[in-house]
């Protein structure tokens, strides 16, 4: 009985392993296939208050590298009307080069005009010439 036991638990380990090396492929296991867009969903900055400006580098991602270049499009919504810009894309629109699988832009950051201590933005990307939807980043600026 216990022979018995002790190789169930090799098993389970020997077994255990296997899976856990197979899981770690190199592979973008967590993008659908032919995805291009922001490599996380989500991100939060905090910036000090009186501060003029600050920037923040996103990454945009491929699944898959290209022969041809990959441009997308930024855009973020219009500023309501009477109200001071608090983001700022510095591109808009962002080319991953042939060979390539990623590319870093700026987004400017303006926490001095904030009228909340917390304030969420939203970032589409558009790639183009794909048949790839839209993927959105959502930042959460915090002031200090």
């Amino acid at each position: 009985m216990r022979i018995f036991n002790d190789l169930n638990i090799g098993a389970f380990v020997l077994l255990s392993m296997c899976l856990s090396l197979y899981s770690c492929n190199k592979d973008n296991d967590n993008f659908p296939k032919n995805y291009v867009g922001f490599e996380k969903p989500t991100q939060t900055v905090e910036c000090e208050r009186d501060k003029q400006e600050c920037e923040l580098q996103i990454k945009i991602i491929a699944t898959d590298k290209s022969k041809k270049d990959r441009t997308v499009q930024l855009s973020i919504p219009p500023v309501p009307s009477g109200r001071a810009e608090v983001m700022k894309l510095t591109e808009n629109k962002v080319t991953i080069k042939a060979g390539k699988k990623s590319v870093t832009t700026t987004v400017k950051i303006y926490p001095n005009r904030m009228t909340l201590k917390k304030q969420n933005f939203i970032i589409s990307c558009i790639p183009q010439g794909k048949d790839t939807g839209i993927s959105k980043l959502s930042i959460l600026l915090k002031q200090k």
